[in-house]
């Protein structure tokens, strides 16, 4: 039997999230009743047992587990549909927007600028903010958050990036050395990321997917990837960059790849809005596009 309505995946994914059905409701605003059925309306479609409840708590079974993981790809192919469907010169009004400053100077620019001229009645606010802060509470319509996900009532996309690689210029390696294994990034000066708990050590993968957790420090600390850069091709450190920027700077000469064998280990980077937001057209296109320049930063 076919799943009746999106919407019951929906409720079922924010019953997990919350860990119960009562919890959920008071997310969604709901009757926990109502929330209950849809609950069993999904479980009715499908024809198995998505999870076992007691009047406190929600169990998944096998069956839950298996949907819950694949339902997300699922929603998110009903969002791009729905905005594949909908024209640019239907989007009209304001989405305000935050992203991390690791995204500047990846072509994010552009596509805003080439998503604005095919929208003349579409504007956009884009604010670059820090890990610490909390922009949907401040109204924004669409987030990009980078690590485990902060709130569990946001609709939320997750990707997986591994286009960060370690840098350095020729200049600071001749005067400090070549790296030859992940322990030796201990003696060196990295440039860190500004966060709460400090940044103490860099998780590394290599080719044949070994993983390590390497102890690092530096003087320098900063939560703006532009300032980061900066100090890089300065030659003050070491230093974790996009592979693709790394290989474009090593044929000009100003980086060169440190540890070529290792990269940094994929992180989670999600794009989240407040619920309901994404049916909104303009909102969805503009999720799309985010969705987009973070897959670029696996590009090889």
């Amino acid at each position: 039997m076919p799943i009746e309505s999106l919407e019951d995946v929906r409720v079922f994914r924010q019953i997990v999230s919350s860990g119960g059905i009562s919890a959920a409701a008071r997310v969604l605003r709901d009757n926990k009743n109502r929330v209950s059925q849809r609950l069993v309306a999904l479980e009715r479609a499908l024809g198995v047992r998505l999870a076992n409840r007691t009047t406190r708590t929600v169990t998944l079974t096998e069956e839950g587990e298996r949907f819950f993981e694949h339902s997300a790809a699922l929603l998110e192919a009903a969002e791009r549909t729905e905005a594949a469907l909908t024209p640019a010169t239907s989007l009209e009004g304001r989405v305000r927007v935050a992203v991390r400053s690791a995204l500047g100077g990846r072509g994010l620019g552009a596509e805003f600028a080439r998503l604005l001229q095919s929208a003349p009645h579409l504007s956009l606010q884009i604010a670059t903010v820090d890990e610490n802060d909390d922009p949907l509470k401040e109204g924004f319509d669409l987030a990009v958050q980078v690590g485990p996900l902060k709130d569990s009532s946001l609709v939320a996309t997750r990707l997986l990036v591994s286009g960060f690689v370690l840098a350095a210029t020729p200049a600071y390696l001749d005067a400090h050395g070549r790296p030859a294994r992940p322990a030796d990034l201990e003696r060196h000066q990295c440039i860190l990321r500004l966060s709460k708990p400090r940044e103490t050590t860099w998780a590394l993968v290599n080719r044949r997917g070994r993983k390590v957790h390497v102890g690092i420090d530096g003087a320098l600390e900063c939560n703006d990837a532009q300032l980061q850069a900066e100090a890089l091709y300065a030659g003050f450190g070491i230093a974790l960059r996009p592979n693709d920027e790394v290989k474009r700077a090593e044929l000009a000469g100003t980086l060169e790849r440190v540890l070529p064998a290792w990269r940094i280990e994929p992180i989670s980077v999600w794009v989240v809005s407040p619920k309901g937001r994404l049916k909104v057209p303009r909102v969805a296109a503009v999720a799309e596009l985010l969705k987009r320049a973070i897959g670029r930063l696996d590009d090889e």
